[in-house]
């Protein structure tokens, strides 16, 4: 991978929802405070990233309006593992 593209090797965050679930995820961005990322079927605002551990609040109805819907969050299953990072 080029260092200039934004892209870091594949790494394993520590996901920490508002609901006090905790779930493990690969990434290959970094996830600045702020950034919206879709996870469990729903978006979410990164409000800390501290030593791969990433604290989760859910998105407004309004970072919906321009990124898709937001919504209940479903059960981890069989889906991907990697986090999508959206970008603003």
């Amino acid at each position: 991978m080029n260092p200039d593209d934004g892209k870091l090797e594949p790494s394993i965050l520590t996901l920490r929802f508002p609901d006090g679930d905790v779930e493990l995820r690969w990434t290959t961005s970094d996830l600045p405070v702020g950034v919206l990322v879709r996870s469990r079927g729903a978006l979410w605002r990164v409000r800390s990233n501290q030593d791969s551990i990433i604290v989760l609040d859910e998105a407004s109805a309004e970072d919906g309006a321009q990124h898709g819907p937001v919504t209940k969050p479903s059960p981890l299953g069989e889906d991907s593992v990697f986090l999508e990072t959206i970008v603003e």
